[in-house]
């Protein structure tokens, strides 16, 4: 192993660029990573169970020998992984997943993939597998309360065909009315995280002609398969509908979206 500190040479390329690259150093992991390793494996294995209070700041320090200032840095990067939630004066407490760190975490993934060359196909080709496969739970779960809230959604989104953008904020509430009938806060993070994404897309395929009627009809199609408890036709089609859409997207493979 290097010696702390030590610059560990880049390998030479056909271009030449790793002589361009600028010096890099190896360091050792720094005190607060492994007290973030020790307490997250306690809190993953219920020593600490959600709702329940870590020690004291004082109690870290001397069960672990560290200073106030790394007990601190552990916390910081516990709650930026959303393990624990803290309050001025108050210990930390360690909390279950959060919808909004859940939806943060996606939705910047999917910023970055998204504005990576190809992102449109490989967006289409995730959002078919998740959203077919939520068709077919929201089918076996729905409610007859929760099958009136979609016929809702589904109403206003057939009164605003001819409003560009009102067609597609009813459009996406119509996607995520049925992702809440599925009740899955990693799910529902995936609707919301693309969802500002997804407004940028429909606002520029809505605009060819027709494709406000072939999406509502797609809609009503997929609603009443859902409605019939059909869970095989209701993710037959929302894969149809999908792939619909992606056909009046750019056709370039290396095409990218709208800047977020």
């Amino acid at each position: 192993m290097q010696p702390d500190d030590a610059a560990v040479p880049a390998p030479e390329t056909a271009q030449g660029t790793a002589a361009a690259r600028p010096r890099r150093v190896v360091r050792r992991r720094r005190m607060h990573e492994e007290l973030v390793d020790v307490l997250g494996e306690d809190i993953r294995q219920g020593i600490y169970p959600v709702g329940e209070f870590l020690p004291s700041e004082r109690q870290l320090m001397d069960d672990f020998g560290v200073s106030r200032l790394t007990v601190r840095e552990a916390l910081a990067s516990l709650e930026g992984h959303g393990l624990i939630e803290t309050r001025p004066g108050t210990r930390a407490r360690v909390c279950g997943p959060r919808a909004d760190f859940l939806l943060d975490m996606l939705s910047q993934a999917a910023t970055f993939s998204l504005q990576q060359p190809g992102g449109l196909k490989i967006f289409a080709e995730v959002r078919e597998l998740v959203e077919a496969g939520t068709a077919r739970l929201a089918t076996e779960r729905a409610t007859d309360e929760q099958i009136e809230i979609l016929r809702d959604r589904l109403r206003a989104n057939r009164e605003a065909i001819g409003d560009t953008r009102l067609f597609g904020s009813t459009d996406i509430e119509f996607h995520l009315a049925i992702a809440e009938i599925v009740d899955n806060p990693i799910i529902s993070s995936f609707f919301r995280a693309v969802e500002q994404w997804l407004q940028e897309v429909r606002d520029t395929s809505l605009r060819n002609e027709g494709q406000m009627e072939t999406a509502h009809a797609a809609h009503v199609r997929i609603f009443e398969a859902i409605a019939a408890r059909s869970a095989d036709r209701a993710a037959d089609e929302m894969r149809a509908h999908l792939r619909q859409l992606a056909t009046i997207y750019p056709t370039n493979p290396d095409a990218k979206p709208p800047r977020l």
